[in-house]
């Protein structure tokens, strides 16, 4: 079993290569002695790390970021430890007529565009910002506090796409745009920018465009999917018609925080 004192003797036995210069407080020599055929001997030769404390040297590395591990995307902001990617949002549950839709765009894209289909279908109520880990209780609390009397709704998906790019330019997305449920999306986001504020973090646009990511690229390709949205638009109007409404609507019982590898899920009344 690991105690104090063994770790105590651990870290007595892994000494510095620096002078006593480098060890702070009082003037202490930091050279251990041994006796040998009735002679003092002195040894600076660094010990090995003991196991022990290799297991914290982990926590230490720094991350490196690498686009190809997902699609080639690059992050908005550097990755530091201890910050933690936070949005959030509605999320749609997998729907035949929304998954034959991102199919058929990938058929019309060009050949040359390597579009992706989104693996989450949702609507954003926020930006995604930067929490430091001791902020998300916290930033949980307030937002369960401030929706707990906010009503259910219902939101339709027009029959029109729409393409979009990041504010950094770094990537293009093609959204469905909805129909109804605007103004209690409105009212949702302006809560959502009251949590923001208490927390110094950026409110969500001024003039938001609600809709729902099926597909995206990196990069700034707007100008060459434009030229393809009425065809886009066409294939969606054949599918509305093949799919009953069931298909493009979403019932908002609830919504979703995620920060880091974390969920949370808001009840609505």
């Amino acid at each position: 079993m690991f105690n104090n004192k063994g770790a105590l003797s651990l870290l007595n036995d892994y000494g510095g290569e620096s002078s006593d210069d480098d060890v702070p407080g009082p003037r202490v020599s930091t050279k251990r002695t041994f006796k040998e055929d009735n002679e003092t001997v002195s040894f600076k030769k660094r010990l090995p790390i003991p196991e022990i404390l290799l297991k914290n040297d982990i926590d230490t590395e720094n991350h490196i970021d690498d686009p190809s591990l997902h699609g080639g995307r690059k992050r908005s902001f550097a990755h530091e430890r201890g910050n933690w990617a936070t949005y959030v949002y509605i999320s749609l549950e997998q729907q035949d007529g929304v998954k034959d839709l991102a199919t058929e765009i990938l058929k019309c894209v060009p050949k040359n565009i390597n579009l992706n289909t989104t693996d989450d279908f949702h609507i954003s109520l926020t930006k995604t910002v930067i929490l430091r880990h001791h902020w998300i209780t916290p930033f949980v609390d307030t937002i369960k506090l401030r929706t707990n009397c906010f009503n259910k709704f219902m939101i339709l998906f027009s029959n029109l796409l729409r393409i979009y790019c990041n504010e950094e330019r770094t990537r293009t997305f093609i959204g469905l745009q909805i129909r109804s449920g605007y103004d209690s999306l409105i009212k949702l986001v302006g809560v959502m920018n009251e949590c923001l504020e208490e927390f110094k973090l950026p409110p969500f646009y001024e003039d938001p465009s609600f809709h729902m990511s099926i597909a995206w690229c990196v990069g700034d390709l707007e100008e060459e999917l434009n030229e393809i949205l009425p065809e886009l638009n066409s294939k969606l109007l054949d599918l509305m018609d093949t799919y009953s409404q069931d298909n493009w609507y979403i019932y908002v019982n609830s919504i979703l925080c995620k920060s880091g590898n974390k969920c949370f899920k808001f009840e609505l009344t």
